[in-house]
């Protein structure tokens, strides 16, 4: 056995052994679920220049409540056209007044301690894309009455006109169905970005919304695991969120959240010495290299290489197109289905170049991703 295999061997078989730990460890947290009857709620939407997506959420939002004057649209200036729109709907607008901070997690963290003193029961948070589906906020009122204290819904793709948009809308969905699997194990859930609230008992305990990472919801969701917060994932409570059509575009995107993810596990874990936690995603990253090794190893074998190279893709090509088939939510055709089920392992492979961007590029600032022309209907 040459070096380059045996290498590999080791790093695969310590990311097998590490998984296995990290299931086997029986979480540290527990929690009692109180019914709530009262669902004063705040509706909360960072909007920076969003007047060409903004009318579709409000619309949905509109059908849905009795009237706007609990919903905030957080704004840079208040020559942005998006505030025209926030307008006609009577909706209110939060102006940000340190704009020196340009993330997401600033933006929250700056309107809710600007309302705090409303006294809301609980807070919705969209992204401005975002569009309800009818239904959504009951059935994430009924999440909140059970006594979470955060609830997530089904995040589903609203534009299915590029196979890189079908892909990224993939990974949520996948996202979700592991969340259906935690709601019935009782663990945490993960919160992916938007479509869900928090409510008032983690806010106030944290005197607003301290996560400031570039991925501010990865950031929330460990908070979540370390300090005993209750979460569910609501499968009827459905939205849809526009992904990004362009190979380059998600890249970048994508690069912003593996290094968000290192650097919220690095805010949110430094004090913490749960073995269990700080595992987090080495593992993976040591299935990655022991790949990547292997390949190397491979070029001397060019048959050998060939064999591997179809295998991985396989492997990830066949539970694509499970999951597709399975899931009669996304509202694509079979053949589409087929041809994103073919190119999600492309997808997943420039994850690769994602990671490397990340950790080689020192300062990555948050940039803003331009969004389609409003989509008048979404199909039901």
């Amino acid at each position: 056995m040459n070096i380059l295999l045996l290498i590999s061997l080791i790093l695969i078989t310590t990311s097998i052994i590490l998984i296995l730990l990290s299931f086997l460890m029986k979480d540290s947290y527990t929690y009692k679920l109180n019914y709530r009857d009262s669902y004063k709620f705040a509706i909360l939407i960072p909007a920076k220049d969003e007047s060409k997506v903004i009318r579709n959420l409000l619309d949905s939002i509109n059908k849905q409540v009795s009237n706007m004057k609990d919903t905030y649209i957080i704004v840079e200036s208040l020559d942005d056209k998006t505030c025209e729109i926030a307008k006609e709907y009577k909706a209110k607008i939060i102006l940000r007044k340190d704009l020196s901070k340009q993330r997401k997690g600033y933006a929250l963290d700056e309107a809710i301690k600007e309302i705090i003193h409303k006294q809301y029961d609980f807070y919705f948070i969209f992204d401005a894309d975002n569009i309800l589906e009818d239904g959504f906020i009951d059935e994430m009122i009924k999440t909140y009455k059970e006594g979470y204290d955060i609830g997530v819904g089904y995040r589903n793709v609203k534009n299915s006109d590029s196979l890189v948009a079908l892909a990224s809308g993939t990974t949520f969905i996948v996202i979700d169905w592991l969340n259906k699997i935690k709601n019935r194990l009782k663990k945490v859930i993960v919160i992916s970005g938007t479509g869900f609230y928090i409510s008032s008992n983690v806010i106030n305990k944290l005197d607003g919304y301290p996560f400031h990472s570039l991925t501010e919801d990865y950031e929330l969701s460990l908070y979540t695991k370390l300090n005993n917060i209750s979460t569910y994932y609501n499968d009827k409570a459905m939205f849809y969120d526009e992904q990004p059509t362009k190979l380059g575009v998600s890249i970048k995107q994508r690069t912003r959240w593996v290094k968000g993810f290192l650097e919220a596990r690095k805010n949110q874990l430094k004090n913490n010495t749960l073995f269990k936690y700080k595992i987090g995603i080495i593992p993976y990253l040591l299935i990655i290299l022991g790949i990547i090794v292997y390949l190397i190893n491979c070029l001397f074998n060019i048959k050998q290489l060939i064999v591997t190279i179809l295998l991985v893709y396989l492997l990830l090509f066949i539970p694509t197109l499970f999951i597709l088939i399975k899931d009669k939510r996304m509202n694509i055709s079979n053949i589409d289905k087929i041809k994103t089920a073919f190119f999600n392992p492309i997808f997943l492979f420039t994850y690769l170049i994602c990671f490397i961007k990340a950790i080689t590029t020192k300062d990555l600032k948050w940039n803003k991703i331009n969004h389609q022309e409003e989509l008048k209907k979404i199909k039901n």
